[in-house]
């Protein structure tokens, strides 16, 4: 499976046949971030500004962005 990292998030692929674009998502967090290209080249400059604008909107709401669950369970 293919996958982009940008920042920490990992994303999600998916060709949509009928508009002939590739779809992605930010994958391992509750936000939905959505984004897509009709190349390579566009789908990752589209994850890239799509991370950017999630991160600069958390901040401008003074919230903290979702981080990539990391697959680790804390000790007890």
């Amino acid at each position: 499976m293919n996958r982009m990292k940008y920042k920490g998030y990992t994303d999600r692929m998916d060709f949509d046949t009928e508009d002939k674009i590739i779809v992605g998502r930010v994958l391992d967090i509750d936000d939905i971030i959505t984004f897509h290209g009709t190349s390579i080249a566009e789908f990752e400059e589209a994850l890239h500004a799509a991370v950017d604008s999630y991160i600069a909107a958390c901040e401008q709401l003074g919230q903290a962005a979702d981080k990539p669950a990391r697959g680790r369970l804390p000790s007890i």
